[in-house]
C-alpha cells in the first residue's frame, strides 16, 4: 500500500514537472515574439513638416491641457 502511494505521488510530480516545463517554454516563446514585434515597429514619432504644423500641434496640446471654465447660461424667452 505504501509503495502504491509513493508511486502515485511520483507520477503526479513527474506530470506536474512536465506541464510546468511546457508552460514555461510556451510562455517564453510568446514573450520573445512580442519583443521581436516591438523591435520591428518604428520608434520614430511623427515630426511636423513645417512651422505651421508645429504651431498647430502646440496649440492643440495647450488646448487639450487647458482647464475647462464654466460658461454663463442666459435664458432667452420667446414672447408670442
Amino acid at each position: 500500500m505504501l509503495k502504491f502511494l509513493f508511486f502515485l505521488i511520483l507520477i503526479f510530480m513527474v506530470i506536474r514537472g512536465i506541464f510546468a516545463f511546457l508552460f514555461r517554454f510556451l510562455n517564453t516563446g510568446r514573450f520573445n515574439s512580442q519583443q521581436r514585434r516591438a523591435q520591428q515597429r518604428p520608434t520614430q514619432s511623427k515630426q511636423p513638416e513645417s512651422q505651421e504644423e508645429r504651431i498647430i500641434d502646440y496649440q492643440k496640446k495647450s488646448f487639450e491641457s487647458a482647464e475647462i471654465e464654466d460658461a454663463d447660461y442666459i435664458e432667452i424667452k420667446d414672447h408670442k
